[in-house]
């Protein structure tokens, strides 16, 4: 049971589901066919590697125009050889993110998407541009053109505002929730909730007195009392958390004192202080080469008991948050008629959540700047539903939906059939 259940090899009942058919409008070097269809984005390609396989001051100046802004109005950068060894560490992050990607392959399945030796060992853009442009293998160039767009789509992540201003945004977020919600805190208490999944395989079962055999989830709850200009308010937010995407937890099942517990660790722990892995996987699934474009670089999640206390919760952070207009993209499947946009098309039969992106308007930084907004996707669940996103045998498990969305969206564009063909991932 638990995370055994979440397996490559168990996740899809058939990989003939699998589509394989993508759209590189976005991401047209990831294209198998790219070097062998004349374009002028070819081109430039070429010419970067005439330039820069024989000059190695043109090839810090074309690494210095990666990471640092022109200063003259003729274009010219001082090239340095440190430039270059800040665009190889960009392709390295790209081979961990590929090397972390291939480990949520199904065991048989990863020595296949394995890259080739030349490519895996290549940290250098002059050496990937060169492979990439006379390489004879067709696999060959496609991956060396994987890692410097994979590298390249990480430095825009870096270089993105929306990013870089992400933690002022979250704080000032988790500001105005203190003055909106914890104002209101009169006391907090832990609470343990042993849970299982039923015999109908839906429903969720849970009580503050854990049984043996029981997953369990520790919350550190809290209890609002609000006077309201309409009602008081009283309800427990049973847990609730604030994240930056470039930091993303994710749910395990671990064994302590002899008994499963569920616990939160970091996804893609392998990459740099400053993780993203996350974005990263979003604008290849989803078909963004801008990172500014993704909705939900800044998240809330909240847990409360029943749809009651939902409502009160919205209640109070439609009060003390945004505007009264703010709310966009909501989706509510947890009422009788779902409403708003559908849900993931990934996420799991039984997922039940209210969501909804909030906006956020925030004075600006500098005197006579203008205040600006900036976007939080909130999720609130009720007990119930988030349980059933934790427990490891139900289809609205979040470490599933993760899988699925790699599975379905990530490999087709990662290790595509055209380079790869399609029985590597089926074992026989």
């Amino acid at each position: 049971m638990n995370e055994q259940w979440i397996r490559a090899d168990r996740i899809m009942s058939s990989w003939d589901d699998m589509g394989w058919e993508v759209d590189y409008t976005a991401h047209p070097l990831l294209d198998p066919a790219f070097m062998d269809k004349p374009s002028r984005l070819r081109r430039f390609l070429q010419l970067t590697h005439q330039r820069i396989v024989a000059d190695d001051r043109a090839y810090q100046r074309e690494a210095a125009r990666l990471v640092r802004p022109l200063r003259d109005a003729a274009g010219e950068i001082p090239p340095c050889a440190d430039d270059v060894f800040i665009v190889s560490e960009f392709l390295n992050e790209a081979e961990v993110y590929l090397q972390s990607a291939i480990a949520l392959l199904a065991e048989h399945a990863r020595p296949a998407a394995q890259p080739l030796p030349e490519v895996a060992a290549a940290n250098d853009l002059r050496a990937l541009t060169g492979l990439a442009c006379t390489g004879e293998d067709r696999r060959l160039r496609f991956e060396a053109l994987r890692k410097i767009h994979l590298a390249n789509l990480l430095l825009d992540i870096d270089h993105s505002r929306h990013v870089q201003d992400g933690p002022l945004h979250l704080a000032y977020f988790q500001d105005l929730l203190e003055r909106a919600l914890w104002c209101y805190k009169t006391h907090a208490y832990p609470v343990s909730i042993g849970f299982h999944i039923d015999q109908d395989g839906e429903t969720i079962r849970y009580t503050t007195k854990p049984a043996a055999g029981d997953q369990v989830w520790h919350f550190d709850s809290a209890f609002l009392e609000s006077p309201g200009p309409v009602r008081p308010i009283a309800l427990d937010v049973l847990y609730h958390s604030c994240r930056f995407k470039r930091s993303v937890d994710k749910v395990s099942f671990e064994v302590v004192d002899g008994r499963f517990r569920v616990l939160e660790q970091v996804r893609w722990q392998d990459m740099r202080q400053h993780r993203s892995g996350s974005i990263l996987s979003k604008m290849l699934r989803k078909g963004i080469n801008n990172p500014d474009q993704i909705g939900d670089i800044l998240g809330a999640m909240f847990i409360v008991h029943d749809e009651d206390a939902l409502d009160d919760l919205i209640t109070l952070l439609d009060r003390g948050i945004g505007n009264p207009f703010g709310w966009r993209n909501v989706t509510d499947t947890l009422g009788p008629e779902p409403a708003g946009p559908r849900l993931n098309r990934h996420s799991g039969k039984g997922f039940r959540v209210f969501k909804g992106d909030m906006d956020i308007l925030i004075p600006g930084r500098y005197p006579g700047q203008a205040p600006y907004r900036f976007t939080v996707e909130i999720q609130i669940h009720t007990l119930e539903s988030f349980l059933r996103t934790v427990c490891g045998s139900h289809h609205a498990n979040h470490l599933a939906l993760k899988l699925r969305q790699f599975l379905m969206g990530l490999v087709p564009v990662l290790f595509p059939a055209a380079i790869y063909g399609k029985d590597w991932l089926q074992r026989h």
